[in-house]
């Protein structure tokens, strides 16, 4: 595996979509090589998530009952099935060039859960993986959800990692065509919350160790300033182009 340089950014709370937007102007930044490799830490608002191989039957509750909770639901193109995201969920993104760093979709998954497993380690969670699903378990309940898309060699989407949220969210739902009650966080396993700023410390940290290189922390105002001037000089010289 190659070293490369990246950028980590702390997005805080922000909306699902807005950040869905924005991983998709990343991804085409990344692939034309104007930025480097990049991890979108964030925590949504509740939200629903379909996958490519995702089924509404998996999702339990009516749009009417979703609708009571603030809940609202998407078709996404990353991999797998339904998922949820909320406060108090740790969600990741990771914008990986995969052949600059020749490493396969499989073995980036592999270091996707193995960023999370050593993650869990910090804690003194003991945590693996299952044969027959993907994502992080704990004994026989799954504490994170993986589900990537790759665009020309160029990883969006990735992990949901159970800090604090709110467990009962998870029967509007099958995760996985999983029974609700098989799913856990890091708040169940500990008996309180940890601090969400310090597990977003330790898993960059462990990120870092997994996909070698200078990762540098930057703001979230710095990463969508990049955005705004590259899609500029992209509007500058289509305007030049059509002289």
């Amino acid at each position: 595996m190659t070293n490369g340089n990246g950028w980590i950014a702390n997005l805080g709370q922000a909306k699902y979509l807005e950040v869905l937007d924005l991983q998709r102007e990343l991804v085409k930044l990344r692939q034309e090589q104007r930025i480097p490799d990049t991890l979108l830490l964030v925590e949504h608002e509740p939200v629903i998530t379909l996958g490519r191989r995702g089924s509404t039957s998996n999702i339990l509750s009516s749009s009417e009952q979703l609708a009571s909770h603030g809940i609202n639901v998407h078709q996404v193109e990353r991999g797998g099935d339904v998922t949820y995201h909320g406060p108090g969920q740790l969600v990741g993104y990771p914008m990986i060039d995969l052949a600059e760093r020749k490493i396969g979709v499989r073995q980036f998954v592999d270091l996707l859960e193995e960023t999370i497993i050593l993650t869990l380690a910090d804690f003194d969670i003991r945590a693996g993986r299952q044969s027959q699903h993907r994502g992080v378990w704990v004994e026989d309940r799954k504490i994170a959800a993986l589900g990537v898309a790759i665009k020309r060699w160029v990883s969006f989407h990735g992990f949901a990692l159970n800090v604090s949220p709110n467990l009962r969210h998870y029967c509007h739902i099958n995760p996985c065509e999983l029974h609700y009650e098989q799913v856990t966080s890091m708040a169940r396993l500990l008996g309180k919350p940890p601090a969400m700023a310090v597990v977003i410390q330790k898993l960059a940290s462990r990120f870092a160790e997994l996909f070698p290189g200078e990762w540098l922390e930057i703001a979230p105002a710095e990463v969508l300033a990049r955005v705004q001037i590259e899609a500029n000089g992209s509007r500058r010289k289509a305007q030049g182009t059509r002289k």
